[in-house]
């Protein structure tokens, strides 16, 4: 059975992106010739990309769409259209039922690529199943949570966990228990 994955990067203060949807914090830390940080292996284990519309329209604006081989779906409340790249559907209504859906119809894993509403609506239907966050080392003192008032206590299995020589740590995680509040 395919598994969910959140797969992100964030602040050692657990933000995601800065008040104002910035991540120039991040982009200092570009993948380079020595390391992708796991992404190579994690991006060829996956058949589908999952995202939110503030998400997607900040993917757009780095250039050539990433995940075209993919099949993507941007969750979305809004009417007016979207840009739409290749493989991508936009989705509305309950993600729940979208999401279990379309879990019985794939093989591959499940990347949920962000952001924060969208985490919180997939960890509130307890539909992540690993975790996979990059800590940045920055503090930014606001921002956009990676979570924000979930509601419920996760327990976690701590998997594998990798240093790099820039500072960056990569830890995984897999879901235990839920426990609601």
């Amino acid at each position: 059975m395919p598994k969910i994955k959140l797969y992100i990067a964030c602040s050692l203060d657990g933000y995601i992106a800065r008040e104002d949807g910035s991540i120039d914090w991040l982009t200092k830390y570009d993948n380079n010739p020595e390391t992708d940080y796991g992404y190579s292996e994690f991006y060829s284990s996956i058949g589908t990309v999952l995202m939110g519309r503030k998400t997607y329209e900040q993917v757009l604006g780095f250039g050539n769409w990433p995940y075209g081989e993919k099949k993507s779906y941007v969750f979305t409340r809004q009417s007016e259209p979207l840009r739409r790249e290749k493989n991508v559907e936009f989705v509305s209504g309950n993600v729940g039922e979208f999401v279990r859906r379309l879990k019985g119809s794939t093989d591959k894993d499940i990347w949920l690529v962000g952001g924060s509403q969208l985490v919180k609506a997939f960890l509130e239907e307890n539909l992540v199943e690993d975790l996979i966050v990059t800590i940045v080392p920055i503090i930014l003192g606001s921002g956009i949570p990676l979570f924000d008032r979930i509601g419920k206590e996760i327990r976690l299995k701590t998997g594998r966990v990798e240093k790099y020589g820039n500072g960056l740590v990569g830890i995984e995680y897999v879901v235990r228990e839920w426990t609601q509040k």
